[in-house]
């Protein structure tokens, strides 16, 4: 049996802050790409619904 005092559970948590700090640097970046795709299809959106918009003032321009 392991004898657990105050400094081994020291050590421990000083560990747990380690991969708090590693889990949390990953979670930025992953969310930060995650910002970055949506940004790019929301611009991608909104240009395909202008172009959406811009022919059909064309076929209305067209038929009057």
């Amino acid at each position: 049996m392991d004898k657990r005092t105050v400094s081994s559970a020291h050590e421990r948590i000083d560990g747990l802050d380690r991969e708090m700090i590693a889990i949390k640097t990953e979670m930025r970046i992953q969310l930060k790409d995650l910002y970055i795709r949506i940004k790019r299809m929301e611009s991608i959106m909104i240009a395909a619904a202008a172009s959406i918009i811009g022919l059909l003032v064309t076929v209305l321009l067209k038929m009057g």
